[in-house]
C-alpha cells in the first residue's frame, strides 16, 4: 500500500474554523488537489493508496484523517467545494476525542488524534519512509515498492527539528527534480514512477 502523509500545518483540525479557513487565504483549498490526486483515476479509486492528512492547527490534538482508496465510499464530486467539505465532515466526526482515539466515519475515513512524529515512527517500523526535499536522492535512482511512504508539508516549511526527527527515525530524502512543486503535482510524479514500474 503506497500511503502519502501530508503535514499541514495551516489547516484547523476543528471543522468550523476548517470551513471559515476555506478561501481566506489561509492555504487549506490546496487538500482538495491532494485528494483528486492521491486518490482517484479516470473512472475510479487507487485501492492501492492511503492518504494520511495531519491537521496540527488544533487547541487540543493534532488530527489525522486517514482516506484509503479500498475503502473510501462512493464520491460523487470531485470539485474542490465537495471535496473540502469530506474534510470538514470528518473533523465533525473526530470533534470530541481524547488522546490516542479514533473514529471512522461514513465514508470510512478515519480520524485519529495522534502526533505527526508518533505516525511517522509507526510508518518506519515496516516501511521505507521518504521525506520530499529537493537536495534529496533523484526518484529515478531509488527502489520504490508498494509499501512506499512518501512524507511531505504544506506551503508551511517544516521545522529543523522535525527534519532532525525524521532524520534520527531513518527518514530518506527523496528529490523529484530541480523545481518546488505543489503537493499534489508532486503526489502525481510519484504515482506515475510506481505505475511505470509495476507494469
Amino acid at each position: 500500500m503506497v500511503e502519502f502523509i501530508i503535514k499541514a500545518r495551516a489547516a484547523p483540525a476543528d471543522a468550523a474554523r476548517f470551513r471559515a479557513a476555506i478561501g481566506r487565504g489561509q492555504g487549506v483549498e490546496y487538500l482538495a488537489d491532494v485528494i483528486r490526486s492521491a486518490l482517484f483515476i479516470s473512472q475510479g479509486h487507487r485501492a492501492d493508496t492511503v492518504l494520511s492528512l495531519v491537521l496540527e492547527k488544533s487547541n487540543d490534538f493534532s488530527r489525522i484523517l486517514q482516506i484509503a482508496g479500498d475503502s473510501l465510499g462512493s464520491v460523487t464530486d470531485l470539485h474542490e467545494s465537495s471535496l473540502l467539505e469530506i474534510v470538514a465532515d470528518s473533523l465533525v466526526h473526530g470533534a470530541n476525542l481524547g488522546k490516542e482515539q479514533s473514529v471512522i466515519d461514513s465514508r470510512g475515513i478515519s480520524v485519529t488524534t495522534q502526533s505527526f512524529e508518533h505516525l511517522i515512527k509507526q510508518r518506519t517500523d515496516s516501511n521505507a519512509v521518504f521525506l520530499l526535499d529537493k537536495d534529496g536522492t533523484d526518484i529515478r535512482d531509488v527502489e520504490l515498492t508498494r509499501n512506499s511512504v512518501f512524507v511531505m508539508t504544506d506551503h508551511t516549511p517544516m521545522p529543523k527539528n522535525t527534519y532532525k526527527s525524521l532524520h534520527r527515525l531513518g527518514v530518506s530524502k527523496l528529490s523529484l527534480g530541480p523545481v518546488m512543486l505543489h503537493a499534489a503535482q508532486c503526489i502525481t510524479l510519484i504515482h506515475n514512477e510506481i505505475d511505470r514500474r509495476s507494469r
